[in-house]
């Protein structure tokens, strides 16, 4: 069976991340496991929100109950919710990144920040480590639409084939429609006279069919909308992301050197999408 992993830190923002893990995992038929990493402390006095303060000394082991009290609430939320998803949860000593990483799963599921974000939109440290290091797809949500079409950028690259396929899945699982955006930002286009800039347009349309093409006859029920844009590609895609359920795009375009570095593009729409962004690496 598959496994659908979310990383949990007591927020609100890693609630709502679990909740989409959980409902995700519900309709790919794979159990879910949601970690909390507890980073061990140096032991120093704290106070308890009691009537009288009273100092007690942070530990691994008090860090760690607290974690797991809390994962267990969680934990049994989600079984009344979701009666039939197999549910495990987890306490795990070390960083969460690291704990994450190596938290085996086939996707895995963070919300855009934890304690510590100053606000929805500023994307937390852990999930920037964790969508740039590569392997499995990383989907980081946002309290963005739930309903919604399905975006996708198309850009004719390697990653670009495997963000179409995992957008088109989605798509297929949550009954949504799937909107494919190839956006042309190449320097001189602005100065095309206009008939060379409709044969471009007709051009451009005719790649964006042939990359979606194999994807349409696997998964035909997907109502698809296919879109060229002659703008930025990271502002076209925010822009087709408003009323997004998800967006998807591969961690790199065409000038990436490295599978483990975001381009520029996907940079951009990771940290600006009102929506969920999937972020799809080469395996």
């Amino acid at each position: 069976m598959s496994t659908v992993v979310v990383g949990f830190d007591g927020s609100d923002l890693a609630r709502r991340a679990v909740h989409f893990g959980a409902e995700e995992a519900s309709r790919r038929g794979a159990a879910l496991q949601v970690v909390h990493a507890v980073r061990a402390p140096l032991p120093e006095p704290v106070f308890t929100p009691m009537t009288i303060p009273v100092p007690e000394f942070v530990t691994e082991e008090t860090m760690s109950k607290a974690a797991e009290d809390g994962l267990t609430e969680l934990a049994a939320d989600l079984r009344e919710r979701w009666p039939d998803l197999e549910v495990a949860t987890h306490v795990r000593i070390g960083r969460p990144v690291d704990v994450l990483a190596a938290e085996p799963g086939d996707l895995l599921v963070l919300g855009s920040s934890g304690r510590t974000g100053i606000a929805e939109m500023f994307l937390g440290s852990t999930a920037v480590e964790l969508v740039s290091t590569g392997g499995r797809p990383v989907i980081v949500t946002r309290s963005g639409p739930v309903d919604g079409r399905v975006v996708v950028g198309v850009d004719g690259s390697e990653t670009s084939t495997d963000a179409i396929a995992f957008a088109f899945e989605h798509a297929a699982r949550h009954g949504r429609e799937l909107l494919a955006v190839y956006a042309w930002n190449d320097v001189g286009w602005a100065e095309l006279p206009e008939q060379d800039f409709d044969h471009v347009r007709v051009d451009l349309a005719k790649v964006l069919d042939e990359q979606l093409a194999p994807h349409i006859a696997r998964w035909p029920d997907v109502h698809v909308a296919q879109e060229v844009a002659f703008d930025a590609p990271a502002r076209a895609l925010l822009q087709a992301a408003d009323g997004a359920a998800l967006i998807a795009v591969g961690s790199h375009g065409r000038g990436a050197v490295r599978r483990a570095i975001l381009g520029s593009v996907s940079h951009a729409v990771l940290h600006h999408a009102p929506c969920p962004v999937a972020v799809v690496h080469r395996r």
